[in-house]
């Protein structure tokens, strides 16, 4: 009974002990800073054919917070950043719907939220890293068919009816492979940024599908999955 108890001690000692989860209290203090941004108020904005990096100045000296144009993303989206200029009058807007509404979206940008500091970003940037995930999809593309079902009247002893009629593949099924699966999944889930990130794909087979997409993306996944499913 000792050695047992030994034996058990030792193993307690050599289990890993559980890390705190560094990505939630990052994700806290995001949350944080965006909670800021959306009570924080502008009393007045006023440009003329002002350009984003002189807006931008503007609003870290306003806003009192570290903002920064990402400029790789940008680029890397075909967004030409030194070119925008805004005229604009408005009087006690807050400072999130200033940014999302009037300088991002406008352009194909997005505002990004990380720790301290709030970037301007392609919106391809700013769901975050691809992660790679399986999903299995047989219960989508399996093959529908249409079949003869028996005769429920009763039959004399020995008697021998039609020949057995086959089962017949239902045709004009869209949704039979892996690869039909994987195009309807991008169309549904923000389908202009598959195109303009390389770094987004999906591989299909009949069985399975494997992406590549951001932990947001990601997330959308699954229901998605389960209303295509829905529609067999």
């Amino acid at each position: 009974m000792r050695s047992l108890t030994i034996l058990l001690l030792a193993l307690a000692v050599l289990l890993p002990t559980a890390a705190p989860d560094a990505d939630a209290g990052t994700k806290a203090k995001d949350r944080a800073l965006t909670l800021q941004l959306k009570k924080q108020r502008l009393t007045k904005v006023q440009f003329k054919e002002t350009s984003l990096k002189d807006v931008v100045k503007w609003l870290r000296v306003a806003t009192s917070k570290n903002i920064i144009i990402k400029r790789a993303p940008l680029a890397k989206a075909g967004v030409d950043w030194q070119d925008i200029t805004y005229t604009v009058a408005l009087e006690k807007v807050s400072v999130w719907t200033f940014m999302e509404e009037v300088i991002a979206k406008p352009h194909d940008m997005a505002v990004q939220v990380k720790g301290n500091i709030v970037f301007f970003t392609s919106k391809a940037d700013s769901y975050g890293k691809p992660l790679t995930r399986m999903y299995a999809i047989s219960h989508i593309t399996w093959t529908k068919v249409d079949f003869i079902g028996p005769e429920i009247n009763l039959k004399p002893s020995g008697f021998t009816g039609d020949e057995y009629e086959p089962e017949v593949i239902v045709e004009d099924d869209p949704l039979s492979t892996g690869d039909a699966v994987a195009e309807l999944l991008k169309e549904i889930l923000v389908p202009k940024l598959w195109e303009e990130n390389d770094g987004w794909n999906i591989r299909a087979t009949k069985r399975y599908l494997v992406i590549r997409a951001p932990k947001a993306v990601h997330a959308h996944v699954p229901r998605t999955l389960s209303k295509i499913a829905a529609m067999k």
